[in-house]
């Protein structure tokens, strides 16, 4: 039977006051704890050292160890410890200090992030401030470009596509009968204009744009596509073997970007905003850099791991060193969100998988935020509650994703915005 205390809770007590005076931060809490051991029948008296939303804890306790050998351990640990023996005092070697890092993942036990054996009290107080401050070490101000260097890049790709879709240069290349409808259909100047650019204003010449699928379409297998692609000054039409939910450019569900039959594609339907002044707010929102205000008021809601890196907050520890890499790539995939077209483009996507007997409880993924090697990656992704469209991050390795012309700012709305005229056909 389990004995209600630890045989040397007063003694370790005493070893472990050292640490608990020195991790008596504002923001951290210190307690004094029996925990069971796996190891043996009774508690260990430990030291937990935590923040005020229990999500994370360092637990120092004192255990016999002894000194390795250079090389002996895998992970730097100058001291080893006996599992078996360690937590018993009266066992031989020197007094050591372990500490444990654990952090809740959503799992049934918490995740060890770090295991550490130190010589002295003084030395796992410091490795706890550390893993105490990693938050706030790794916290950034999240930036945006100046609006005057993005209306400078905005204004050469409206020059440029003004230039082009007065002079398209386009060339069919190897394409089926089965695209000749489409191909007869196709709008040029609108194509040219609408064709992704850099921010140079020149085409984006690693676009491919997927206009119109052929066969027995399943999203995710490949089918035959008719394509836009650059080579040298023109665009150029194919048949390309494409799996469509992996096209960042696909527009069959956007036609008026190229196609004359849907030219008369009313504002609203295109926009999801019937005039322009209704869209400058969000956009401008989003362009200074206030995302969580320009989400709130289009009334799409976030996670609360989304929430911390929009304020440049790491939301857990294990994944701090990686903050600033996803709020820059946070925020620049998102610097031409439209975010009051959420709604509309979750239902889309949900309807299309529907009518193709498709499952929908998984989330849409917008962009990657980098920086993981591994198979499975942090991104953002598009889901919806029932009521509101809800963006929040997920760890996935497939390829798929909602395209750009569904969620972004469109091209021709854009120009709007800054008081200029695309010589394009649509209604107003």
């Amino acid at each position: 039977m389990l004995t209600l205390k630890d045989p040397h809770e007063t003694w370790r007590t005493e070893l472990l006051t050292p640490v608990a005076l020195r991790c008596g931060r504002p923001g951290l809490t210190t307690s004094f704890e029996d925990l069971p051991s796996r190891w043996r029948d009774a508690p260990v008296r430990t030291l937990r050292c935590a923040d005020a939303d229990g999500s994370w804890a360092v637990l120092v306790t004192v255990v016999r160890g002894y000194r390795q050998q250079p090389g002996d351990s895998l992970v730097g640990n100058e001291f080893g410890r006996d599992p078996h023996t360690a937590y018993n005092l009266d066992s031989p070697g020197d007094l050591v200090y372990e500490l444990q890092v654990t952090e809740d993942d959503g799992s049934d036990e918490h995740e060890l992030l770090a295991f550490r054996l130190f010589g002295d009290p003084q030395a796992a107080g410091a490795e706890a401030l550390r893993w105490a401050g990693k938050k706030a070490a790794y916290s950034v101000s999240p930036s945006v470009e100046r609006a005057e260097m993005r209306q400078r890049r905005d204004r050469r790709q409206f020059d440029n596509r003004q230039a082009s879709a007065a002079s398209p240069l386009v060339r069919v290349g190897v394409v089926s009968d089965e695209a000749a409808s489409d191909l007869d259909a196709l709008d040029a100047s609108s194509l040219c204009w609408h064709f992704p650019r850099g921010n140079t204003g020149a085409y984006l010449r690693s676009a491919v744009v997927a206009l119109a699928g052929y066969g027995e379409q399943r999203s995710h297998l490949r089918g035959r596509w008719l394509t836009a692609r650059v080579e040298g000054e023109e665009l150029v039409f194919g048949i390309d073997d494409l799996i469509p939910a992996n096209q960042r450019h696909r527009w069959d569900n956007a036609r008026w970007l190229w196609d004359r039959r849907a030219a008369n594609t009313p504002a609203g339907l295109r926009w999801q905003v019937d005039r322009v002044e209704q869209a400058a707010p969000a956009v401008a929102a989003v362009r200074r850099g206030a995302l969580p205000e320009a989400l709130t008021n289009a009334g799409v809601e976030t996670d609360p791991e989304l929430d911390a890196l929009l304020t440049g907050v790491p939301y857990r520890l294990s994944d701090a060193e990686l903050t600033p890499t996803w709020v820059a790539n946070l925020y620049r995939g998102l610097a031409d969100l439209a975010p009051w077209r959420l709604d509309a483009a979750y239902r889309g996507w949900r309807d299309a998988r529907q009518a193709q007997g498709l499952p929908v409880q998984d989330s849409v993924v917008l962009f990657g935020l980098g920086g993981v090697g591994a198979a499975r990656k942090p991104k953002l992704a598009l889901d919806h509650t029932g009521d509101a469209p809800l963006l929040r991050l997920i760890h996935t390795g497939s390829s798929a994703v909602l395209p750009y012309a569904h969620w972004t700012v469109p091209t021709d709305l854009d120009a709007h915005l800054y008081g200029w005229q695309p010589s394009l056909p649509y209604p107003q």
